[in-house]
């Protein structure tokens, strides 16, 4: 079965013809806009711009290097590299440790993130011992146990970029125990922003027989109270992390879910996730699972195959976009959600 979901994007690029010099930015969702990074093809290159717009507003600006000069960022991010792979990055919201450890005795540079400090409630979150962000994860028929994007080391080969205070970094190459599965991963930081973007794909190289096949997965130590989800009709789910195997039980949270966070309710602080779009060549008993961990941690995670001996071929995809949010509010977080689904428009007028 091929399943592919596109809910939107986060940006839209810009391609100017040879006779446009001007860019119409408008602000499309009744929301405004402070700061919001917004990319520009200039030159055949990809630049950004920071743009602040009111509820329907629209500008227009010459499509030139003032323009990305005048709508620069107002903060630098914080870039730290700390191993041959692993960085830390902070903008004015959070701080990410994406830096080596020590795994299971054996150290590691999988440049996957560790830990998420925000900064507005000085909440670090984290998942003891292991990194938070596990997936894609997989585990082929008969091995022991799954393993994940988490525990890549070596890393084939990884790239920092920064370019208008935007942090892009990638990865590129196979997991020692899968080379059967091409990966790559790309992360994004901005500044300002309460959130950064995730993009992965895995693609079948060689036969594999897969017995367990997860990504969009945020694992995190007993740090919440309550998950958010939508329902069909539109409406928020919020229920008690101790209360919701019942409820979702009786009605499991799909695998194409738009969302799906978690909230500390007295504390006011909380971590989502924005699903932009995720494609897979084969799905077998899909669904978004919220699972308890050791310690009581806590984790969401998409199944893609789900422990059940499936055979993949070369040429199977599977890849996923994701935003990461931080929030106090429920209303905060949905707010972000329509902001992140509904891009500013960007219009090439040409002379």
């Amino acid at each position: 079965m091929n399943r592919i979901v596109h809910y939107g994007v986060l940006i839209a690029a810009v391609f100017p013809s040879p006779a446009a010099d001007r860019i119409r930015l408008t602000e499309p969702a009744g929301l405004p806009r402070r700061y919001e990074p917004v990319p520009v093809t200039l030159d055949g290159r990809q630049r950004w711009i920071f743009v602040s717009l009111k509820a329907r507003e629209s500008k227009t600006f010459p499509l030139n290097a003032a323009t990305v000069q005048k709508l620069r960022a107002r903060e630098v991010l914080d870039i730290r590299p700390t191993d041959r792979v692993g960085f830390t990055v902070e903008n004015s919201v959070f701080a990410a440790d994406l830096s080596s450890q020590i795994y299971q005795d054996r150290p590691e540079d999988s440049g996957t993130l560790r830990t998420l400090t925000f900064k507005p409630v000085n909440v670090a979150l984290r998942r003891t011992p292991n990194r938070m962000h596990w997936a894609p994860s997989f585990q082929r028929v008969g091995a022991r146990a799954y393993t994940s994007i988490a525990t890549w080391d070596p890393v084939q080969r990884h790239r920092r970029e920064e370019r208008d205070q935007v942090l892009t970094f990638t990865r590129e190459g196979f997991h020692a125990s899968y080379p059967e599965i091409g990966l790559f991963a790309e992360y994004r930081f901005f500044p300002h922003m309460p959130y950064f973007s995730f993009r992965s794909e895995m693609k079948i190289e060689k036969p594999i027989d897969m017995f367990w096949l997860r990504n969009q997965e945020m694992t995190m130590d007993d740090l919440f109270t309550h998950v958010l989800w939508p329902s069909p009709d539109g409406s928020v789910n919020i229920a008690g992390l101790d209360i919701r195997r019942a409820i979702l039980d009786r009605a499991p949270i799909a695998a194409d879910t738009p969302w799906v966070a978690f909230w500390h309710r007295e504390q006011q602080f909380g971590l989502g996730a924005v699903i932009l779009e995720f494609q897979a060549s084969k799905l077998v008993k899909a669904k978004t699972e919220i699972s308890d961990g050791a310690r009581n941690g806590k984790y969401w995670h998409r199944h893609l195959i789900s422990q059940t001996p499936t055979p993949l071929a070369p040429g199977d995809r599977f890849t996923e976009h994701n935003v990461y949010v931080l929030f106090r509010t429920v209303d905060e977080f949905l707010g972000w959600e329509r902001r992140l689904r509904n891009p500013v428009k960007v219009e090439v007028l040409a002379r």
